[in-house]
């Protein structure tokens, strides 16, 4: 058996480790050293020496690698920002292709504490924070979350233009930014682009990140042990003071009054404290009168939901990056379309098929088909609804911008004819109804109609006739965005 935490500690100690299905496996724990290391280049030397340097190797144990945090603040913040591509570099380093298991010490099993001792003391652990690596070393490549990864379009470019003015320390009046808009639009990304972006510049200024359930977290514990001191110090004498997710702090008195002291501690020397939240300003609910009237008086931006042509590009570079570490995960246009088409939810749903899906290829052994991206999809949107015949017809009337009239008519007007069809083909292939019901929904004495339309838009697609195509896609998107709209509302 293998030493435990590079310490031999007894053959007993050994013995014990055996029985309980844990051991340190000669390298795990270098591996570990070099995971930490190479991680350095993700992150803000701040965030490393705060956050991932604390973080302590303890063994094997049941095939994952258990790594402790010394609190629960600090398993929050690793399990919420840092597990993901630590646990990529890890796999990029052991061959074993073992996972990491990030566990609070406190709650790992008393036997395996007992034979570990406190890691906090080892005097032989070694620190991988000492390891000097420049802050403009950090690479683009390997951070998820920088303005370089971000997907910019109509529904967020005043809110990424505001945040790389912040992130270049350039003139902002206002003292107080708000960043609202519905939850996985992107605007957590804009705050960590913010902080990568200043420390790559070598910026000066004290740049502080804290999501507000984290400071609420810390608050509570601080009140509870009589002392908020490192609270206060942490987040006032910030320069730029980034809280995310504000609406955490709803309702709780104590914790608004200590969060409107710290943005007015920090708004008062000339800092910026720029706030994320789910709704604007005058829709919050919940705040203090005096945190609600300094929110109101902030500059706010809205980030909406992306359109479908920003949908794509977040398809296609988060499929990007993932080829990086995963060379054959290629996704056709065909996939690309499917995602799109079915997924109708915010970047981070599309994001999630993705990492999704890179999990069924066993993380590179297989290429992306598209059965796995079917079996995914089903996965995380549910089986799909089948959509009513008004529901095509209306989705294609709004597509094509034609008047229920005409729809229902029998004019061979391009305009008004090809809309038609398109919208019957659909009804055919989308639903189980037979020709005469489809013929019905539009008006028609008898199915022939239904059919003629069916065969000529099916002839065209068969023959990749690109403008049919392009149609006949563009009225999908109509129904599934008509579909999630019923879906809303009910």
């Amino acid at each position: 058996m293998g030493r435990l935490i590079g310490v031999e500690r007894s053959e007993e100690r050994a013995e014990g480790r055996a029985k309980s299905g844990m051991s340190d496996l000669p390298g795990a724990r270098e591996i570990w050293a070099k995971t930490l290391s190479q991680s350095r280049a993700d992150v803000t030397v701040t965030d490393f020496t705060k956050w991932l340097a604390p973080m302590r190797f303890i063994a094997e144990v049941n095939k994952a690698i258990v790594i402790a945090a010394k609190d629960q603040l600090t398993l929050d913040r690793i399990t919420s920002n840092y597990a993901r591509p630590l646990q990529q570099i890890w796999r990029r380093n052991d061959p074993k292709s073992r996972r990491l298991k990030f566990e609070l010490w406190s709650r790992i099993s008393g036997d395996v504490r007992d034979m570990v001792g406190d890691p906090w003391t080892e005097i032989d652990m070694p620190d991988p924070s000492a390891v000097a690596v420049p802050v403009s070393s950090i690479s683009i490549a390997n951070s998820s979350m920088t303005f370089e990864t971000l997907v910019t379009g109509p529904s967020n470019a005043r809110a990424v233009g505001l945040g790389k003015r912040l992130a270049q320390g350039a003139p902002i009046p206002a003292g107080v930014i708000v960043i609202y808009g519905q939850p996985g639009t992107g605007k957590t990304h804009i705050l960590k682009s913010i902080e990568i972006k200043a420390a790559r510049n070598d910026d000066p200024r004290r740049i502080t990140y804290i999501s507000a359930e984290e400071f609420m977290t810390r608050f509570v514990d601080g009140a509870r042990a009589g002392d908020t001191k490192d609270l206060q110090t942490f987040v006032k004498q910030s320069d730029l003071l980034m809280i995310d997710d504000l609406h955490w702090i709803a309702g709780k008195a104590k914790t608004d009054k200590a969060f409107f002291g710290a943005l007015r501690a920090v708004t008062s020397e000339g800092g910026h404290v720029i706030i994320t939240a789910d709704a604007a300003p005058g829709d919050m609910v919940g705040l203090s009168k005096e945190l609600s009237a300094e929110i109101r008086g902030a500059a706010a931006v809205e980030v909406a939901l992306p359109d479908n042509d920003m949908r794509r590009d977040i398809v296609r570079c988060h499929a990007g990056l993932i080829a990086q570490s995963t060379p054959n995960f290629v996704l056709t246009d065909k996939m690309i379309d499917q995602i799109i088409a079915e997924i109708r939810g915010p970047g981070r749903e599309l994001c999630g098929v993705l990492w999704s899906l890179q999990l069924e290829t066993g993380y590179g052994e297989l290429t992306p088909t598209p059965e796995m991206l079917d079996t995914v999809i089903r996965r995380i949107a549910g089986e799909p609804r089948t959509p009513l015949l008004d529901e095509i017809k209306r989705a294609c009337m709004q597509a094509f911008n034609v008047s229920k009239s005409d729809i229902e008519s029998a004019s061979k007007v391009r305009t008004i004819c090809r809309p038609r069809q398109i919208a019957m083909y659909l009804s055919r292939i989308m639903t189980d109804k037979s020709y005469p019901q489809i013929a019905s929904a539009y008006k028609k004495k008898d199915h022939t109609t239904v059919l003629h339309a069916y065969r000529k838009v099916h002839t065209a697609l068969a023959a990749n006739d690109v403008d049919m195509t392009a149609d006949v896609e563009r009225a999908k998107l109509a129904v599934f965005d008509r579909m999630a709209q019923t879906d809303k509302r009910n």
